[in-house]
């Protein structure tokens, strides 16, 4: 079965050349023959004149397979071109069609000068730059780096913020309406006097708290040297590239040696000369960052009880001493076994030394050092606390007549009586009081309650029966 686009004009006579058979080669060249047939061969002469002057027309099945390579070949390159499109990362259409980087090529030359400073101290050992070389290689990563704020990736020419905890890079206009939204959230939430007070606002990550004080109005480089650091092909995107020169954490004192970089640094490489945990064996060199060892010798220091030595191998601090010893309390009257890890312990026994004064004696119970001053040999007050006085420890101090005025166990009212020794009388004034139940007041002493002899409606803790006593 022919297509039907082969098959149009078949009624107008006008059959395929296959189906249709050929006049001879001399009847063809003959004029006025119409090879064409159909409506040409009714034209006499002058269409036979036509047709000979005319070049043979191909055959129409090779014109269609002609067309049909054309358009396949140009279906082939769109394919392609479409391929090499996908696979080129947004960060080499800003940078105006640079090649894809490779460990090889450029990429990998931009690697090696930022931890050149560092590898140079350690003979070529990288292992601890995974890290660190984990985000450095993730900036050259299409789509690697997200703004969790705005879910956009983060390119190479924008303005960024990275967190100082866990290193995450967002946009610094994002940053800042993030910042200034939580802050107002806690404020509208929490402030009586709203927008008063100075809350701190989290990163979107980790959650770390940021002062207010500290929210980016700037952009600066990874190290902070630099500020707006322009985009450069031969750097890592915000490189300033010049050495960190941070503080390294835990702090030995040494600096950061990789070129400006995200991420946090790496542990110190630099070579220091250090004795043994104990301290006993001689220095060895050894890498700042792991200048901690052993020499796995007995440690043989003496403890705190400073009968023992320590006996584990060696180490920093030596631990409690495991042992039980007698030992004398901090009077030194009386011996106990006690744990060699708590040798200071007091006795009940009063010091019993004689005091300053040469009159009394301590009566402290067991304790170190000297004793105190004699209490009576200081300025001392009467009984009620108005007057004072300075006289011998021997002599008592007498009371010096006026009221006594201190306040009584009621809480309410003084005392009446003159100044006197001792504890004040209780309460005797008459005041109205109400009942526990609450129907009736009465006059009476102000130390003794009232009691009526009604009975209590109240219910009791079963909430079923009603309590019923007077």
């Amino acid at each position: 079965m022919e297509p039907a686009w082969r098959q149009q004009g078949r009624g107008r006579g006008r059959g395929q050349e296959g189906d249709r058979p050929r006049p001879p080669e001399k009847e063809r060249e003959r004029p006025g023959s119409g090879g064409g047939g159909g409506a040409g061969g009714g034209r006499g002469g002058g269409g036979g004149k036509m047709k000979t002057a005319a070049t043979p027309e191909p055959p129409q099945s090779a014109t269609v397979q002609s067309k049909f390579e054309e358009i396949k070949k140009a279906n082939q390159a769109a394919a392609q071109r479409l391929v090499e499109l996908s696979s080129s990362s947004e960060d080499e259409d800003d940078d105006e069609g640079v090649e894809v980087d490779n460990k090889d090529g450029k990429r990998g030359k931009i690697l090696a000068s930022t931890f050149t400073t560092y590898t140079d101290q350690t003979g070529g050992d990288a292992s601890a730059l995974l890290r660190t070389g984990h985000y450095v290689n993730e900036l050259f990563q299409s789509g690697a780096l997200t703004c969790l704020i705005c879910i956009a990736s983060v390119k190479r020419v924008q303005a960024v913020w990275s967190c100082s905890s866990c290193f995450s890079l967002f946009h610094l206009p994002c940053i800042q309406k993030w910042a200034r939204d939580s802050v107002f959230l806690v404020s509208s939430v929490t402030d009586e006097d709203f927008g008063q007070k100075q809350h701190p606002w989290p990163c979107p990550k980790c959650r770390a708290e940021y002062q207010p004080s500290e929210t980016p109005n700037r952009y600066m480089c990874y190290c902070g040297k630099q500020q707006d650091p322009p985009p450069d092909p031969w750097l890592a995107p915000h490189s300033c590239g010049s050495v960190c020169q941070k503080d390294i954490k835990p702090s030995c004192g040494h600096t950061c040696l990789l070129l400006c970089h995200p991420g946090p640094c790496p542990p110190c490489p630099k070579m220091v000369s250090v004795s043994c945990l104990c301290g006993k064996a001689k220095p060895l060199p050894r890498r700042c960052s792991n200048k901690a060892w052993s020499c796995q010798k007995q440690c043989n220091k003496l403890l705190p009880c400073r009968q023992h030595t320590c006996t584990h191998t060696c180490h920093t601090e030596c631990s409690p001493c495991p042992r039980v010893s007698v030992q004398r309390c901090v009077c030194g009257r009386e011996e106990a076994e006690r744990p060699c890890a708590s040798p200071t312990w007091n006795c009940k026994q009063a010091c019993g030394s004689a005091l300053s004064c040469g009159n009394h004696t301590c009566e402290v119970l067991c304790h170190t050092g000297r004793c105190p001053p004699c209490p009576r040999s200081v300025s001392r007050s009467c009984p009620c606390g108005k007057s004072k006085s300075t006289l011998p420890c021997t002599e008592e101090v007498l009371p010096c007549g006026d009221t006594c005025d201190r306040r009584l166990s009621c809480g309410k009212h003084t005392c009446s009586m003159r100044c006197h020794r001792g504890g004040c009388e209780t309460c005797r004034q008459e005041v109205e009081k109400e009942c526990r139940c609450g129907k009736y007041r009465k006059l009476m002493p102000c130390h003794r309650d009232f009691l009526c002899d009604s009975k209590c409606p109240k219910t009791r803790s079963c909430q079923r029966h009603q309590c019923r006593r007077k």
